[in-house]
Order: C-alpha cells, then sequence, then structure tokens
C-alpha cells in the first residue's frame, strides 16, 4: 500500500486511513530526519489497519520549514545558554550592583531572544507569550511588592504582626501567579524538547528559592544568604543549562 507522510509519528494511506508508525520502521530512511520528510509518498505494509511497516520511501518531499525549524534551535540553544552562563555570573556574591544590572538585562535580552527562536520554530502561539506575561508580571510584581513594604513601614497605625501577614500574602499571590506562567513556559520546552530537565529545574526552582528567601528572613545573616544565593542559582541554573545544552531540535505541533 502507499502513503503520505503527515508526520513524524503518522501516514495517510491511500485507502484513506491513517496509520501509525516508528521511525526504525523507515527501512531506507537513512541519516535523513522525519521531520522534513512530511508529505513524501512512501510503501508500507499492515497488518491491523492501524500501524504501518516495512516502511519504504518511494518520492521524497522535502519540508523547507521542516528543516528551517531545526536548524532555529541551534542558535536559540547558543543564546539561551550564554544567557544562563551570565545569570549564573550574575549571582556570584560581591559583585558590583551595576555590574549585576547589566549582565542581568544582557542575560534577559539573550533568554528571551532564545524562547523567541524556539517559539517560531515549532509554530508555537503560547510559549513566548507565557515568558512576556511572566517577566511583565515579575517585573510589576516585584514594584508592587517593594512599594507596598515601604508604605507599611511607614504606617504607624497598623501593627508589625499584620505588616508581616500583608507582606508575605501580597507576596504569595505575586509568586504563584509567576509560577504557573513559569510551569506552562518548562513544560511546553520539556515537550518540545523530550527533556524533564526543564520541568525538574522548576520543581527545584519551587522549592529552593522559597527555603532561601525563608533563611534570609529568620537569620538576616547577609554574608551567609549572599553565599546561599549563590548555592540556589547553581542548583537551579546547572540542569536548565544541560537541558538547554541536549536541546538538539524541535518539531512544529
Amino acid at each position: 500500500m502507499q502513503g503520505k507522510i503527515l508526520s513524524t509519528q503518522l501516514i495517510s494511506g491511500d485507502d484513506g486511513k491513517r496509520y501509525e508508525y516508528d521511525k526504525n520502521d523507515v527501512v531506507n530512511l537513512g541519516d535523513k530526519d522525519l521531520a522534513v520528510l512530511t508529505g513524501s509518498v512512501v510503501d508500507f505494509v499492515s497488518f491491523d489497519d492501524r500501524v504501518a511497516k516495512s516502511i519504504y520511501i518511494i518520492s521524497e518531499n522535502v519540508n523547507v520549514s521542516g528543516i528551517l525549524s531545526a536548524d532555529r534551535i541551534r542558535p536559540a540553544r547558543t543564546m539561551a545558554l550564554w544567557g544562563i552562563g551570565l545569570e549564573f555570573f550574575s549571582c556570584i556574591p560581591y559583585i558590583g550592583e551595576n555590574i549585576k544590572l547589566i549582565i542581568g538585562i544582557a542575560s534577559f535580552v539573550l533568554y528571551s531572544m532564545a524562547i523567541y527562536s524556539v517559539s517560531k520554530a515549532a509554530a508555537s502561539k503560547s510559549l513566548f507569550k507565557n515568558y512576556i506575561i511572566t517577566a511583565i508580571i515579575g517585573f510589576l510584581g516585584a514594584f508592587f511588592f517593594m512599594l507596598s513594604i515601604m508604605l507599611l513601614d511607614n504606617s504607624e497605625h497598623v501593627s508589625i504582626g499584620t505588616k508581616v501577614i500583608a507582606v508575605l500574602l501580597l507576596g504569595g499571590i505575586i509568586a504563584l501567579i509567576v509560577a504557573i506562567y513559569f510551569y506552562k513556559i518548562h513544560a511546553e520546552l520539556a515537550r518540545l524538547s523530550g527533556s524533564s530537565l526543564f520541568l525538574w529545574s522548576f520543581w527545584i526552582f519551587v522549592v529552593s528559592v522559597p527555603l532561601y528567601f525563608v533563611f534570609g528572613i529568620f537569620t538576616g545573616f547577609a554574608g551567609f544568604t549572599n553565599f546561599a544565593g549563590f548555592v540556589v542559582s547553581i542548583i537551579v541554573l546547572v540542569p536548565l543549562f544541560v537541558a538547554w545544552w541536549r536541546f538538539g531540535k524541535v518539531e512544529k505541533r
């Protein structure tokens, strides 16, 4: 029977049915990438009307958009790795605040470009949008959080306990919203790349960062808190760095 490749897992047969297949059953695939062969004509056999076996590509149709999708990952991966590396460098204790600010901006720009490139390569309508929403909420959240602390601190009619509860409640709401969108970003990256390390990085972040802030609040030991922040950065950024390092290609949804 003959048919056409619809995706890396699906063939449309001439009989009007669709057949699932494994790339290992494509006999003459060689080193070709199935992601760029969408629309190619194949000959195959099927024994249960659902799965294609012994598949031969008899007429190739090179999918240019698929090639672009694969090629865009390389520069995206490079930008992401540089962004993460700069973020790690900016977390080193005792570096000047102005230098940290410059490095942080450069890191954000590079990582944003990486997310945008992956989003375009995967034809994703949600990845970059969720990233921008996260960045905006995070920035505005941090601004209003610090503003609320200043207002409460200058208010003589509010007890210390109420101030603490109000600050923690506001910070918790902001953190929860950011975490939801942060999870969406890492979940989609994990799906597109096939690497669960993106999700591992997210969960490590969720656990370690709150513990770091709690430790800083209750100890007030600035020197050790700075060191703890550096350690947390290593714990969070290392799996994220490895995940991007292993990110080889992405297919359109």
